[in-house]
């Protein structure tokens, strides 16, 4: 089961989705470009079975940074 998550500024996720199949997950991890409604940045985490975790930050600078 892979595991996406949402959270802004440092705070515990606001949003969660739960996908099957790794396409979907990767595809929706993708569609996350900019940092939503946070007020500095905001935190995209994509969780593999294998307990690998990828994470992208977007800060309101424009900056972006892949884990």
């Amino acid at each position: 089961m892979y595991r996406l998550t949402c959270a802004y500024d440092g705070n515990s996720h606001h949003w969660s989705g739960e996908y099957e199949n790794e396409f979907g997950a990767w595809e929706n991890f993708f569609r996350f470009t900019d940092w939503g409604m946070a007020n500095e940045y905001s935190t995209v985490n994509l969780y593999t079975p294998s307990g690998k975790c990828y994470t992208k930050l977007f800060y309101r600078s424009g900056e972006v940074v892949v884990k």
